[in-house]
């Protein structure tokens, strides 16, 4: 059981490990996307056999494995070699049944544990390779995802359902409230179930059309308007902040957060995952930041009619310069806060550990060499 506890007071170590294997993946996904839009307009999914479609369609195999990974290398981080395998399947279920990046995340500790304790179980010699290498993989993958499938991804579903509704419920009698709200939910999982819940009123608004203008009516335009900022603000706030403060920033984050700038032009939010899973600070500046730019665009009265975020939705804008100062808004407001609180670098405690077992020997000091 001891096993077990001390996996949880290693969670961040855990997913920080996970989330070093996920920066790739984001990042060449999240690119290929951005490239899509850029060659193929804002829906290169609707023209096959363009280079825009093949860009999108890559880069969205790149997110996709999201959840795989994160699951994978979360578990292998916790049990080594044996928990890669099951990780890489459960975490792809997560993302086939809904459950998503969460259920990545999720998926990524039940295999490490079970595998850990799986491995404690003594067996005969002649046995122990054909245990770490089929069984406890295999056992792991179909109980896992049993209960990915059974338990735990209908109700990630069931969550996201509900955020929908609620939502939805709430009405336009108060934009701010409503901007609020669309700013924390559509950043509190970084562009993952709960934006994509978000992302479903306006659009099923969007089919109302005003007989004045033959558009659709104005309060979609501007929901949708506010639900694409929720997808453009947290990797640029990463972006921002790491070159106004490079200093509390590793060298490996400072790589992740020039290319979530990249990401966040074309709102890829999911450029920001590996910055806010490592450091609260970032994390609380991002979600900080989208809502102060979705309660400046609502003031603004803008709106638009593509369901894109970043420069491919001023296509369809109302008031591109004001979007604009209200996108700036959010990226000041949520870097500034990770300028004034974020006070160290990650690595800082790796180093103070490391720094705590190399002994400098003086003159009759005793040196053990006894590995």
């Amino acid at each position: 059981m001891s096993e077990v506890v001390e996996v949880f007071k290693n969670a961040k170590k855990h997913i920080l490990a996970g989330v070093s294997y996920l920066i790739p993946v984001v990042v060449v996904g999240g690119i290929c996307c951005g490239l899509g839009v850029a060659f193929g307009g804002t829906a290169p999914w609707e023209a096959p056999g363009t280079i825009g479609y093949f860009m999108f369609t890559l880069g969205k195999y790149g997110l996709n494995l999201m959840p795989a990974v994160i699951a994978a290398y979360i578990a292998y981080s916790i049990a080594d070699k044996p928990a890669i395998a099951p990780g890489l399947i459960i975490g792809q279920v997560a993302q086939d049944c809904g459950a998503g990046f969460l259920g990545g995340i999720l998926a990524g500790f039940f295999v490490g544990t079970v595998v850990l304790l799986m491995k404690k179980v003594k067996v005969d010699k002649s046995f122990s390779a054909l245990w770490s290498i089929i069984v406890i993989p295999t056992v792991v993958a179909m109980v896992g995802a049993f209960l990915m499938q059974i338990t735990v991804g209908p109700l990630i579903v069931a969550f996201t359902d509900w955020l929908t509704v609620f939502v939805g419920g709430m009405g336009t009698s108060s934009m701010i409230i409503l901007a609020v709200v669309f700013g924390f939910f559509g950043s509190i999982d970084l562009g993952l179930f709960g934006n994509k819940a978000l992302g479903a009123i306006p659009l099923a608004m969007l089919s109302t059309i005003d007989p004045a203008t033959g558009m659709p009516v104005m309060v979609a335009q501007r929901l949708l308007l506010m639900g694409c900022t929720t997808c453009a603000i947290p990797p640029l706030v990463c972006c921002l902040a790491r070159y106004l403060k490079p200093a509390v920033f590793t060298d490996e984050e400072k790589e992740a957060a020039t290319a979530a700038g990249f990401l966040g032009i074309f709102a890829i939010t999911e450029g920001a995952i590996p910055l806010a899973l490592s450091d609260k600070i970032v994390y609380a500046g991002c979600i900080i930041g989208t809502i102060a730019g979705v309660v400046a665009v609502s003031l603004t009265g803008a709106g638009s009619i593509v369901n894109w975020g970043g420069l491919p939705n001023l296509a369809g804008n109302t008031n591109i310069p004001a979007t604009l100062l209200a996108w700036a808004i959010g990226i000041a407001v949520g870097a500034m806060f990770i300028v004034l609180f974020k006070k160290t670098r990650n690595d800082g405690g790796q180093k103070a550990d490391v720094a705590a077992e190399v002994k400098i020997t003086q003159k009759g000091d005793e040196v053990d060499l006894d590995f």
